[in-house]
């Protein structure tokens, strides 16, 4: 015969520890997609090099990154296994991370991440799958991307935040 009350109480036993499991990892995969979340706000060198070689053109070096940290031109850098233990890290023995913002207005400053285009060029962007013509009447920086304020041609109208994508050199 059976006992059910043993069965009972171990299956309910395996409940517990089921909910106690489910529980734990919710809450690590929340640290985790948080950690992931405010790791964007930062660069990694290999990072900051690979900006450097599809926005200048130029290919730097890990001793340029490192000049440019040490003479504090990249804002205050962090250790990433530190900070962020839930991520996945890369091999090799330090892994600093830079603060976007500082990285990214360093290299404006320094004319290495630029514009496509500048204030007063005419370009061709496509509006109502039709074509205009346009003058760019100012530049703003958004993160790696530029966004431009676009006087139109014929109508005078004033198109604003228009991406780099949208527009095209005559």
């Amino acid at each position: 015969m059976k006992d059910y009350d043993l069965e009972i109480r171990a299956l309910k036993q395996k409940i517990v520890e089921a909910h106690a499991l489910l529980s734990q990892l919710e809450t690590e995969r929340k640290n985790y997609l948080t950690q992931r979340e405010r790791r964007k706000a930062f660069l990694s060198s290999r990072e900051i090099l690979d900006i450097l070689e599809t926005k200048a053109g130029r290919v730097g070096s890990m001793a340029t990154v490192k000049r440019w940290a040490d003479q504090g031109y990249l804002g205050d850098c962090i250790d990433e296994r530190e900070t962020f233990p839930l991520l996945v890290s890369k091999q090799g023995n330090k892994r600093f991370l830079f603060p976007r913002e500082s990285v990214l207005s360093y290299l404006y400053k320094k004319g290495y991440l630029r514009p496509s285009y500048e204030v007063l060029d005419r370009v061709q962007l496509t509006r109502d799958s039709t074509y205009c013509w346009g003058i760019i009447t100012s530049v703003e920086r958004s993160d790696q991307h530029f966004t431009y304020q676009v006087q139109l041609e014929k109508t005078g109208e004033v198109l604003l935040a228009v991406p780099e994508e949208e527009l095209l050199i005559p």
